[in-house]
């Protein structure tokens, strides 16, 4: 027994202890003597002496003790969370003559559990926004699509987006998405990839699960805006997407910049994109939004306040 990680320990019929293994003295810092008797309970928190003793009488008549309570660990100087579990030996009348009983450390189980549930909160509020953000892409497609292709053609991209950013964020639930790999996941999509005419920089930064995913639509319309009329489909033209913290990592300023291109002035059209990247950014994240058509290309920069971000590394 002084071999098994359990505490073990045997009682009188009234929980008196009358032995206690090696473990019980090295764990609680109590000599063998001083835990004879009532001295035990020393060791118990004492918010939980009270109710372990309740639980001590209840077993009586049932000749079984299950209880959980704080034992005082004196290699860390704390109390951690343990199950004590004991069963009666009777006599030849059925009278209860002994308890023997082994009390188990489930502190780190505890915190398994609390994560475990903690997780499991968190994937539910996930998917409840994820919805939320799918049901307000399809609406907002159907109202800026003029056709049924159309609408089939951009829904499916941005699911996709979508798809993309949340199995990101899967791999990692607590520590958000890497913006640059965000981005250029993103890119890889549409077979864009860093290269002289594509440049992608700037701080490690991590972003938050529901500002990864407004951030990545608003980096998906601006892809794509540049695969159909800008950049990327101009084999003379160049993209740049910067990204910089800025006032002691108050805000984070995102650049994109296209150039080499020869431009109509022209205003843009009221589209999702132009939702996304003006009105959702900035209801969402509380973000500011600046669009501009300059006659070698679109340049937009969204400056998001440091609560969107998780963390800059």
């Amino acid at each position: 027994m002084d071999r098994i990680p359990q505490l073990f320990w045997r009682a009188d019929a009234a929980g008196r202890r009358t032995w206690s293994s090696l473990q019980w003295s090295d764990y609680t810092g109590l000599l063998p003597q001083e835990s004879l008797g009532d001295g035990w309970l020393s060791a118990v928190h004492p918010e939980d002496r009270g109710g372990h003793i309740a639980e001590w009488k209840g077993a009586q008549g049932s000749g079984s003790l299950l209880a959980s309570h704080r034992l005082f660990a004196a290699d860390a100087t704390s109390y951690r969370r343990f199950q004590t579990h004991a069963t009666a030996m009777l006599g030849p009348g059925g009278e209860v003559v002994e308890w023997l009983g082994a009390s188990v450390e489930v502190e780190d189980l505890r915190h398994a559990d609390e994560m475990h549930q903690a997780t499991v909160l968190e994937l539910k509020h996930r998917m409840r926004n994820t919805l939320s953000v799918i049901r307000s892409i399809a609406r907002r497609t159907a109202r800026t699509s003029g056709t049924l292709k159309n609408y089939a053609m951009h829904l499916e991209g941005r699911l996709d987006a979508v798809a993309r950013i949340q199995s990101a964020l899967m791999r990692d639930s607590y520590s958000g998405l890497d913006l640059g790999e965000m981005i250029a996941d993103e890119l890889l999509a549409y077979a864009a990839r860093e290269g002289n005419r594509l440049r992608i920089g700037g701080p490690p930064v991590r972003i938050r699960a529901k500002a990864a995913t407004i951030v990545g639509l608003a980096i998906h319309e601006l892809t794509t805006n540049a695969v159909k009329f800008g950049a990327l489909a101009r084999p003379e033209a160049s993209l740049d997407i910067e990204w910089a913290l800025m006032g002691a990592a108050d805000s984070l300023n995102i650049t994109w910049k296209e150039g080499g291109m020869k431009l109509a002035a022209r205003k843009p059209k009221r589209g999702f994109g132009m939702e996304i990247l003006c009105d959702t950014m900035a209801y969402e994240l509380k973000a500011e939004t600046q669009l501009e058509f300059e006659p070698d290309g679109l340049r937009c920069v969204m400056v998001l306040p440091r609560g969107a971000l998780w963390d800059a590394v």
